[in-house]
């Protein structure tokens, strides 16, 4: 199993894309709120360098990606206060060039994200779950991310759940 990197613009663009929920979970919601539902579409270019070791014959090299991102938010605000977030955020049109021997990749990724919490504060719940394809010619270049993580409080605050699952690794190209 092998890690994929990426350049300072992906890291800051997943730190924002991390802390989006935050920042609008520090405005949260009031109990004397009515219930509201608000959705956000965003779309924005995409610029991403990684760090690809599957490619050039296991060599590895940066690989340059561009194209799409989209998000689409949508967080409610039910009648007792509770406060929930979905966050959907998806690629389209992204290509990149190996940086070392030209080649041609596509990549693909879905990232999902759930945060429920209660009137008051508490219960909390948080799942995200994000899958990074990346496909590359030839055998052995392409690659695959996978991130799970899950946190549950219950009404004390008391953490009754919590695990981060995480695997990077190189696949061999389909026939």
């Amino acid at each position: 199993m092998r890690t994929i990197r990426s350049t300072g613009r992906a890291r800051l663009a997943a730190a924002v894309a991390l802390l989006a929920p935050s920042l609008v979970l520090v405005a949260g919601p009031t109990p004397a709120q009515a219930a509201d539902t608000t959705t956000r579409i965003l779309r924005a270019p995409l610029e991403l360098s990684v760090v690809l070791p599957c490619a050039n014959g296991g060599l590895g090299e940066v690989v340059d990606f561009d194209g799409t991102i989209s998000e689409v938010y949508h967080v409610t605000v039910d009648g007792t206060g509770g406060f929930h977030v979905h966050i959907v955020e998806t690629q389209s049109n992204v290509h990149g060039i190996g940086a070392t021997t030209g080649d041609r990749y596509v990549s693909t990724r879905v990232n999902l994200f759930v945060y429920n919490q209660g009137s008051g504060g508490l219960p909390i719940t948080s799942t995200q779950q994000l899958v990074f394809k990346i496909v590359g010619p030839g055998p052995g270049n392409d690659a695959l991310l996978r991130i799970t993580n899950h946190t549950t409080l219950n009404a004390d605050g008391t953490v009754t759940v919590a695990f981060d699952t995480f695997s990077a690794e190189c696949e061999p190209t389909a026939p």
